[in-house]
Order: structure tokens, then C-alpha cells, then sequence
């Protein structure tokens, strides 16, 4: 009587769960790089401030202005977007209307004029929004 002997089968790596993995890495690590880069103007430079209170968590939903001076110009971007007054004034009314406790925070350049800053949180509270909040940095050591 003849045997017939099985070669065992070879054991293979598979490559499907390895490359769901990466690709689901590279969505996550795509999209919250977008949310990084457009709240960021390089060219605002934030006050620094000791800590003094315990930082909060910030809002999905939350809008970050901009807001620096070029020039003796007021130069306000969200979402790397260029706003007037006027403009950014009727873009947050449409958010209001939406929701009505939507958050913002001011990212003011450091040596901008207290007039202009005071003109941003201005057009903040004329078109509804309550809850306005400020960006600081830490302090560098020996500051």
C-alpha cells in the first residue's frame, strides 16, 4: 500500500491587517495635523504668561482667530483665511445662529496694540459670542 504524505503548507505573513493598521495611522495622524496647522498663524507670536490656573480642556467646536498688527493694520486670519473686522463680525453671527454657546479663542500677537486687541474682542461680543478665551505661552527658563 502506497502513502501519500501532505508537505506541510507554508505559513505566510499577512500583509491585510498590517496595512489596514498603517493606513488607519496615516488617517489619524493626517487629520489631526489639519486641525494643528489652521489654528496656527507663525506669524503671531502669543504672550507669555505664568501658569496660574489649571488648563482646560478646549472645545471640539472651538474657533481660533488670529490676530496680529502689520503696519498699524489689523490683520485677523482664521483657518488661514483673511478676515476684515466686518467680515469676521458677520461670520461669527452664522456661527451663533448655529450654536449659541460657541467658544472662541483669541490668538493676539504679543506686540500688537491693546486698541486692536480690544477691536477683535469687540466684534466677538457684538456678534453673540460669550465665551471668548486667550492664548498664552509658558515662559522660557530665565525669563
Amino acid at each position: 500500500m502506497k502513502l501519500t504524505v501532505k508537505a506541510p503548507e507554508s505559513v505566510g505573513f499577512q500583509l491585510a491587517p498590517m496595512l489596514d493598521i498603517v493606513f488607519l495611522l496615516l488617517i489619524f495622524f493626517v487629520v489631526t495635523t489639519k486641525f494643528i496647522l489652521n489654528e496656527q498663524d507663525l506669524k503671531v507670536k502669543v504672550p507669555t504668561a505664568p501658569k496660574t490656573t489649571e488648563e482646560t480642556s478646549r472645545a471640539i467646536d472651538e474657533i481660533i482667530i488670529n490676530a496680529r498688527e502689520d503696519n498699524g493694520e489689523l490683520i485677523i486670519t482664521v483657518d488661514r483665511e483673511e478676515f476684515t473686522r466686518e467680515k469676521l463680525g458677520a461670520m461669527l453671527e452664522r456661527m451663533v445662529r448655529l450654536n449659541p454657546d460657541q467658544p472662541v479663542r483669541i490668538r493676539g500677537d504679543a506686540q500688537m496694540t491693546w486698541q486692536m486687541m480690544a477691536d477683535v474682542i469687540t466684534t466677538c461680543t457684538k456678534a453673540g459670542i460669550s465665551q471668548v478665551s486667550f492664548s498664552k505661552q509658558m515662559p522660557k527658563e530665565g525669563q
